[in-house]
């Protein structure tokens, strides 16, 4: 047997980090470490639970969504939205945004829950790119589309 996976993150805010999926206990117990609370899981669903959604000191939220290049819809950054806002609410919050990789879904859910909290496009951009280089800002656009639909932000001019 191979060591356990570590987990694959990198912190955009004080309270907000950005990744992989946390698929060990190891990872979970490195979640924990880092004073996470809260994770958003933007994976299609699992068969079986993972373990950040059993873990009974973490607040889990599955988000599912395909990473099929399609618009993710108003729908899912609203519920994207609404847990990081619920998060937030809490004291000593920290919340954790992971899909498969870190590299589409997340990046665009970080991306629209900066935005929502007063962030410029660009620099919300930037700020998720300079924290995890791997990140590809696939759906950014796709996300401030929604976001102004929403009303939650204006549309940028450029």
């Amino acid at each position: 047997m191979g060591a356990e996976l570590r987990l694959d993150a990198h912190p955009v805010t004080s309270w907000l980090l950005l990744g992989a999926a946390p698929d060990s206990t190891r990872a979970v117990d490195e979640l924990l470490d880092r004073g996470v609370t809260h994770v958003l899981d933007c994976r299609t669903p699992r068969p079986t639970p993972p373990p950040a959604a059993i873990c009974p000191h973490l607040v889990w939220c599955s988000a599912p969504t395909e990473d099929d290049g399609a618009s993710r819809g108003t729908d899912w950054y609203s519920a994207c939205l609404d847990f990081a806002e619920r998060a937030a609410r809490e004291e000593n919050a920290r919340l954790y945004v992971h899909c498969a990789a870190g590299v589409n879904r997340s990046p665009a859910a970080a991306y629209t829950i900066l935005r929502s909290r007063g962030w410029t496009a660009s620099a919300a951009r930037s700020r998720i790119l300079a924290c995890r280089a791997q990140a590809r800002p696939r759906y950014f656009e796709d996300a401030e589309q929604c976001l102004v639909e929403l009303g939650l932000v204006e549309q940028e001019r450029a």
